[in-house]
């Protein structure tokens, strides 16, 4: 029997918490958007010009190179051509879903983000409080 209340007239059936449409998300997806918007402010369609000369594309910003490795290397693209392959780079769900991957395989993969890891948000929840330190030589 579900608890009835009465409001201005009203019967209000009382169904307790409700349930949210999308799961909790996890410290590692909380990681993922602050680094999304460390690298480019969370938006998806970003290009930028590195030092060297070598463009980073989406909200991780990856590189072309490093993306395709590890998109080949989970597999998540069987079909796809070279410009659809690099048209999900521009799909930040897809890149923090590829991210989320590479640090689970290797926690120390956040490497390919040194600069806002080390200055802006810190290290991946799965390396803190583990013996998986920075090396001094990193820093």
């Amino acid at each position: 029997m579900h608890p009835f209340l009465q409001v201005a007239g009203l019967t209000l059936l009382l169904m307790g918490p409700t349930s949210p449409t999308q799961p909790k998300p996890t410290p590692l997806d909380q990681w993922l958007d602050a680094l999304a918007s460390a690298e480019s402010g969370n938006r998806a369609w970003v290009v930028v010009r590195d030092e060297d000369g070598g463009y980073n594309y989406g909200c991780l910003q990856f590189r072309e190179k490093t993306f395709r490795a590890y998109v080949r290397r989970y597999n998540l693209a069987p079909g796809l051509n070279q410009d659809e392959v690099m048209g999900l780079a521009y799909n930040c769900s897809f890149q923090k879903q590829l991210a989320a991957r590479m640090i689970r395989e290797n926690p120390n993969n956040w490497k390919h983000w040194k600069k806002s890891v080390l200055e802006k948000v810190g290290l991946p929840p799965l390396m803190k409080g583990t013996a998986a330190r920075t090396p001094p030589d990193l820093r």
